[in-house]
């Protein structure tokens, strides 16, 4: 297995696919919206019309290195999928689903 080619200074890693798009250098990513700390973006196999995923810029390396410090992180990133969701028409948030996945 390759090994992954990291710069721990800026956050990222060089072949991780979620870095590329958090970064701009994924031309396919349909980003929808981003701050300083996040990147919202459409799925590029969506499994409902409204399918988003919001990652974190800085590069985490799955969810199970998580810990108790991230829990800001991860509501702000529960927000901004509701945000991208209320900008998109939708109202009803118990009609959503959320995971947190692996991404290795």
């Amino acid at each position: 297995m390759a090994r992954s080619r990291s710069d721990p200074s800026e956050g990222k890693v060089e072949d991780c696919i979620f870095c590329l798009i958090a970064n701009n250098q994924d031309k396919e990513a349909e980003v929808v919206k981003k701050n300083k700390e996040l990147v919202c973006f459409r799925d590029i196999d969506p499994a409902a019309p409204h399918h988003y995923l919001v990652i974190p810029i800085h590069h985490i390396h799955s969810c199970l290195s998580l810990q108790r410090d991230h829990i800001g992180l991860v509501e702000r990133m529960a927000e901004m999928g509701k945000a991208v969701l209320r900008e998109q028409g939708i109202t009803d948030m118990m009609d959503i689903r959320k995971n947190v996945s692996e991404k290795g």
